[in-house]
């Protein structure tokens, strides 16, 4: 793609954590804009009003200084743009040794691309965060206490995000889902783990595949299609039910799927001896447009 005018961004569109396009998580990248305001760029992510948008520049030691927007606010780590934005980087040749460092407001976060999957290593360990009571939880998500998982309650659990993590007990509860504004805004919109992702398992709980959907009313997002930074604070939820095995083997979250966007995640913990270190997140993406946007005023 043609670089743009100093006036203008040069976008790519792709969608993330699947190879089929319009499926997935949609996600813009911005490949060396202009130089541009942390108030641009939000008016940007806001204009598109895409789950994220992300922003990539150059540095000199060959990593790139990552920014990333909801349409409501900056993000420190995402898991679909860190994805996106490696396998946007490779297909423009930009990347060697099929390594990517992407410098987010975590720290640095390094991306694997192998044959067209992309897999990033968490900068921090999964670890719990303080969460709502179980009552205000259910009630938030129009559900109730009989509706969860009978092995799994809700935690908080963050891997530079935090989420509020919901097993329930079937997908038709799953499908059920959704956020009371009201009610979430009078308690867990005001807990240290306000966004929401409730899961339920496909194959019991100690097997591999698990179904998810996500509620981002703090990020600006309604309902997202896969959410990266979610499935690793899951890993650190899922890890203590799991055993050794399961963690070394991973796990494969299916996203999107009501929302008629499917969308496939692969998750694997990192050990070290029995401690949970850090989480792979990876999958694919496909690109399905490009374009530009206008530099908003400062």
């Amino acid at each position: 793609m043609a670089a743009a005018a100093p006036d203008r961004i040069a976008l790519v569109r792709y969608d993330v954590f699947t190879d089929v396009p319009f499926t997935g998580n949609p996600l813009a990248v911005a490949i060396d804009p202009p130089a541009l305001t942390t108030v641009q760029m939000q008016r940007v992510a806001a204009e598109l009003n895409l789950s994220e948008t992300v922003f990539l520049t150059a540095l000199a030691d060959g990593s790139w200084a990552t920014r990333i927007f909801t349409p409501a606010t900056e993000m420190p780590f995402a898991g679909h743009p860190s994805v996106g934005a490696a396998l946007a980087l490779a297909d423009a040749g930009l990347v060697e040794d099929g390594t990517v460092s992407l410098q987010e407001g975590v720290g640095t976060v390094v991306v694997e691309v192998v044959d067209g999957v992309a897999t990033l290593t968490t900068p921090l360990p999964p670890s719990p965060v303080e969460s709502a009571d179980p009552g205000d939880v259910v009630a938030a998500l129009g559900l109730e206490l009989c509706d969860l998982h009978p092995e799994l309650g809700p935690r908080g659990w963050s891997a530079g995000v935090p989420f509020t993590v919901v097993a329930v007990r079937d997908l038709d509860v799953l499908a059920r889902a959704a956020v009371d504004l009201g009610r979430w805004s009078e308690a867990v919109g005001l807990s240290a783990a306000p966004d929401v992702y409730v899961v339920t398992p496909l194959d019991g709980v100690r097997g591999e595949r698990w179904r998810a959907r996500m509620f981002g009313p703090v990020l600006g997002v309604v309902e997202d299609p896969a959410t990266g930074s979610a499935a690793a604070a899951l890993c650190g939820y899922l890890a203590g039910a799991a055993g050794e095995a399961r963690i070394d083997e991973g796990w494969t979250i299916e996203q999107g799927v009501e929302m008629g966007r499917p969308s496939e995640i692969r998750l694997q913990g990192v050990r070290r001896g029995a401690e949970l270190v850090a989480v792979r997140v990876g999958g694919r993406a496909v690109q399905v447009g490009s374009g530009e946007l206008a530099v908003p005023p400062a």
